[in-house]
């Protein structure tokens, strides 16, 4: 068997001596007192980022302005998310040159390398690590990337 069911009471235990958070509408307090901070938009399903202390995550940014798809294919699609997540980090108190990693989702990798010509002159170096893959489909049709980030505060 790949589970010791002998572990299952320990794991009973710990899981029962574990103070919950105390939560509210606005923030989540911890038991160091950070709070977590909303950032961005908060919309129905999520919000812009969040701020946890000294980090920042930036939820996944999609090129829609106004409701309707950022114009101009792959590269300006890039240039409106980079510059989104850049404005967040910035509510935050940070910036792309704190970011720790990115994950990039392309509707199509074909589109990497016009992608990647984009974030190249964006992001500073050194390049954070990052991630990016080809999806079955994006949250919105018609849109061709959508990217999300982790930075820290220092």
């Amino acid at each position: 068997m790949w589970f010791n069911l002998a572990l299952i009471p320990a794991l009973l235990a710990i899981a029962a001596s574990a103070t919950p958070l105390a939560s509210s509408d606005v923030s989540l307090e911890a038991r160091n007192n950070d709070k977590i901070t909303y950032l961005g938009s908060k919309g129905a399903t999520l919000s812009g980022g969040t701020k946890f202390g000294n980090l920042v995550f930036v939820s996944g940014q999609v090129p829609i302005l106004n409701g309707t798809v950022v114009p101009g294919g792959i590269k300006n699609e890039t240039a409106f998310v980079l510059a989104r997540i850049g404005d967040i980090l910035k509510e935050a108190g940070t910036d792309w040159s704190k970011v720790l990693k990115t994950t990039v989702l392309l509707q199509d990798v074909r589109d990497l390398p016009a992608m990647n010509e984009v974030y190249a002159a964006t992001v500073p170096n050194p390049k954070p690590a990052r991630a990016a893959f080809e999806v079955g489909n994006l949250p919105v049709f018609g849109i061709s990337v959508e990217i999300e980030a982790i930075a820290a505060i220092y």
